[in-house]
């Protein structure tokens, strides 16, 4: 145990120590880390996650991962006009959406409250603490922000630009008119970070694991060690109406869960699975 301890305790301090070493490099101004290094950093994992699926979507290569296509036969090959279109959203909300919502956020929020010593790392326990919190607050914060996107009043103005794709992928993940970029995408993050004081490293973790996560969502495909969120999400996008949150908690809540074919139960006494096809 006493190993274990030292051990860790000696990973703490490296990671501090680099993390010094990368503010004698770019500076410790709280505007360049919050508004400038995040959105480098969600820039920077956005296009690298992309760019790996975007090659299999165009190429349809290596063949032995098209089995693990949700829908199959929907872009194999993707729609290179569409493709390159949806793109041109996407780099708008990625550099001047992005940079404009998070200096907005920093001068309301995270200049007073996220950026005291931001020289000194969170504890261990500090860290796990915000991002399990973090889950709770954006699936909150996401669901009902997601649900207004699908009322009426706003559908067919607002966030029926991103259900242009229903069948999903991951470069168009956050293909969506800015409006719905900033209420839908970057609200719910940015003000769970907010709300817990976050520290700008933990931050920057927090952007780039969502970002993966919800990428992951849209790639289109559901690999052996996939989270169930991929056919949810991929589901909602076939079918729209159903399964809004992240991981489903609310949807449960308020009856708009619904399994996807693969998660169906199995019939009673017959030992199978009762699967059904995504038209």
């Amino acid at each position: 145990m006493e190993a274990l301890l030292e051990c860790w305790t000696q990973a703490g301090e490296f990671m501090q120590e680099r993390w010094l070493s990368l503010l004698d490099v770019i500076g410790e101004d709280p505007w360049r880390l919050w508004v400038l290094g995040s959105t480098v950093t969600i820039f920077s994992v956005y296009w690298v996650y992309a760019a790996l699926f975007t090659i299999m979507d165009i190429t349809n290569r290596p063949r032995f991962i098209r089995k693990y296509k949700i829908q199959p036969g929907q872009n194999e090959p993707v729609d290179l006009t569409k493709l390159w279109r949806a793109i041109k959203v996407v780099l708008f909300n990625l550099t001047v959406v992005n940079l404009l919502a998070s200096w907005v956020v920093f001068e309301l929020i995270y200049k007073n409250k996220n950026s005291q010593n931001v020289r000194e790392l969170p504890t261990f326990r500090r860290s796990v603490r915000d991002l399990v919190v973090f889950v709770v607050l954006e699936e909150i914060m996401f669901y009902y922000a997601h649900r207004l996107m699908h009322h009426k009043a706003v559908y067919k103005y607002v966030h029926k630009k991103h259900h242009e794709w229903t069948a999903p992928i991951a470069a168009i993940t956050l293909y969506a008119h800015p409006v719905e970029h900033v209420l839908a995408n970057l609200l719910p993050v940015a003000l769970s970070i907010a709300l817990l004081g976050t520290h700008v490293a933990l931050a920057w973790m927090i952007f780039a694991l969502a970002i993966i996560n919800s990428m992951s969502d849209h790639t289109g495909y559901s690999f052996p060690w996939s989270g169930g969120s991929v056919r949810f999400h991929d589901y909602h996008h076939a079918k729209f109406n159903y399964n809004y949150g992240v991981i489903g908690l609310l949807d449960k809540l308020h009856g708009t869960y619904r399994a996807t074919p693969e998660q169906k139960p199995p019939m009673r006494g017959s030992g199978k699975t009762v699967k059904r096809k995504l038209k």
